[in-house]
């Protein structure tokens, strides 16, 4: 995770941090007031498109502008509270999932041909991936913190954002990167143009990393549910059952760990090959 430090040092990264908070703050608060799922917790989320595109093409600028958008949004849209401050690390890696992930899916995205863009089948089935990992990892870690502080369901709310976040991202983000990166490009601010090589994490065991951060993302939201609707008598399309309960809480934080391990075990170097 290196990079995720070292990119404050680069001016032009931090623009990208700015320009991606902004542009995501502004379309969540636009929606602030549509269709809310959980008072003052989430509403259907179309902004959520953005954080694994921007994540994709802009690296951790991207995955620090999603967090800082999402804090901002809550802000401005009437919604901060204690789930704001998980809100953070989740919507952290709703942006973070898919530029470490990228070189590493399991061949999809070939070697020699890194670049950050759909034009291929095998990478739009690459960035799908990426984005449903994404969504998870960002539903079980907001879903975690607000069970534990007995405020909402596991079960419910991890099935939501998780499918809130993936829904957003499954049609218009493919459409989105294939707009974007040619523009982006020709700027020069994807994040492999900007940063050097050298303040990128160099990784290892990059195809177990990938397969353990998808391990902890998916099977955390299956396993933390299967648990939740079990033990703690939770249901998955409802807020009956109780929240706050210790079995939920101990199941998912090893996935959780493991999260933030296989985060890690992955690079991105591998996307400097063709620069």
């Amino acid at each position: 995770m290196k990079e995720v430090v070292s990119m404050w040092k680069n001016t032009r990264m931090i623009i990208l941090v700015a320009l991606s908070a902004a542009i995501y703050a502004a379309f969540l608060i636009v929606f602030k007031g549509g269709i809310v799922i959980v008072p003052g917790i989430t509403e259907i989320r179309p902004a959520n498109v953005f954080p694994p595109v921007f994540g994709l093409l802009f690296g951790p600028a991207g995955a620090w502008g999603a967090a800082i958008g999402n804090l901002i949004g809550d802000l401005f849209g009437g919604t901060l509270g204690p789930g704001s401050i998980f809100g953070f690390f989740g919507n952290f890696f709703l942006g973070f999932v898919p530029y470490k992930m990228w070189g590493a899916t399991w061949g999809l995205v070939k070697k020699g041909d890194m670049a950050q863009n759909v034009n291929s089948i095998q990478k739009i089935i690459a960035f799908e991936i990426v984005a449903f990992v994404a969504a998870a990892a960002c539903a079980i870690t907001i879903a975690w913190y607000l069970d534990l502080a007995g405020m909402v369901p596991f079960a419910f709310l991890a099935l939501v954002i998780t499918f809130n976040n993936f829904l957003a991202a499954v049609v218009v983000g493919p459409i989105l990167v294939a707009l974007l990166y040619p523009r982006v490009k020709r700027w020069g601010l994807v994040w492999t143009d900007i940063m050097d090589v050298k303040d990128v994490a160099a990784g290892f065991a990059k195809g177990l990393g990938a397969t353990l951060m998808t391990i902890a993302a998916v099977g955390g939201l299956i396993v933390g549910v299967l648990v939740a609707t079990g033990a703690a008598g939770q249901q998955a399309f409802g807020f009956a059952g109780e929240s706050g309960k210790a079995a939920v809480w101990l199941v998912v934080l090893p996935f959780l760990i493991l999260l933030v391990v296989s985060g890690v075990m992955l690079s991105g170097r591998e996307q400097f090959e063709e620069e």
